[in-house]
């Protein structure tokens, strides 16, 4: 019995060193600074939403496009010129609750699509400078009868899995400021707005910039409409992982260059600009938040060698 008792205990003893062993083997990967990864391996892993549009989606081509992702290529355009060097972009595609998981155990080094800084992702991930402003809105169909929040009493509402919309929803059901028949949770916008077109739910809410990207992908968005009532704010923030302070300091820095030197004003433009495909027209705090998001030291140089 004792030999037993022993044999046990050294098996035991063994088990948790090798796993002590691994774990040290897996801290000290993710531990790696991001920057330094960027710069051992020419390479940076962004992640990016396949059907969000205006910021990130695979057009017909199969290509990702939208405003987050000419974004991600003016960063990967300041990598190398900061590391002095080619670096290549590798994307990966995300969904909303994957993205945070992702960026957090280091397969991706950062998310760029649409992802609201909220508190509680706040405590697995860092997130940059806010970049934009939406709310939470729904869009309905047009001859549904629905032009407020309250005509929503007794109908079939929706929201994407591991969205702050989701959340928001939520909220204001158990509020009671709505009472609907049934919340249906999607696993995507798309497959959201496809529900909605096919009758199967009422109203979809999300993100209103998301929102109007629906809408003007739509056959004939005239079927539709955006219900202006807002029950949540939601600056969106580039996540990445917690407390990698070096890359966090570069990309916002490089948000900061792309003010500074108006190259955002100019992707916002061919994006969402009046003369865009998906028109999101800023409003005067929003313009107010970018002017004032500026610190000196980031020149139209930077990063200067």
């Amino acid at each position: 019995m004792r030999s037993s008792k022993r044999i046990l205990a050294l098996v035991l003893l063994v088990t948790m060193v090798a796993l002590l062993l691994s774990s040290n083997s897996l801290i000290g990967q993710v531990a790696k600074p991001t920057i330094e990864r960027i710069g051992e391996t020419d390479k940076i892993r962004v992640g990016f939403r396949e059907t969000s549009p205006p910021f990130a989606y695979v057009d017909e081509r199969g290509e990702y496009v939208g405003f987050s992702v000419d974004m991600a290529k003016l960063l990967v355009n300041r990598l190398s010129v900061y590391f002095g060097k080619d670096i290549g972009l590798v994307p990966i595609a995300v969904e909303a609750k994957t993205r945070v998981p992702l960026v957090a155990n280091s397969t991706i080094d950062i998310s760029m699509e649409c992802c609201t800084h909220s508190a509680a992702r706040d405590e697995v991930v860092d997130f940059s400078l806010p970049y934009f402003l939406a709310e939470t809105l729904f869009i309905t169909r047009a001859d549904s009868g629905i032009t407020t929040l309250q005509d929503l009493n007794g109908k079939i509402v929706s929201a994407t899995r591991g969205t702050t919309n989701l959340e928001a929803l939520e909220n204001v059901i158990d509020e009671g400021v709505i009472a609907p028949q049934d919340l249906v949770i999607t696993e995507s916008h798309s497959k959201a707005f496809y529900a909605l077109k096919t009758k199967k739910i009422d109203a979809h809410f999300t993100d209103s910039s998301l929102l109007m990207g629906l809408k003007m992908s739509a056959d004939h968005p005239e079927d539709y409409v955006i219900i202006k009532e807002s029950i949540s704010y939601e600056p969106y923030g580039f996540p990445v992982r917690e407390g990698d302070s070096d890359f966090l300091d570069f990309v916002n820095n490089f948000l900061i260059w792309t003010l500074v030197t108006g190259k955002y004003y100019e992707v916002y433009d061919e994006w969402m600009g009046p003369e865009s495909g998906v028109p999101i027209p800023r409003s005067a705090g929003f313009d107010a938040l970018l002017d004032t998001m500026q610190w000196p030291g980031v020149s139209a140089d930077w990063p200067e060698k």
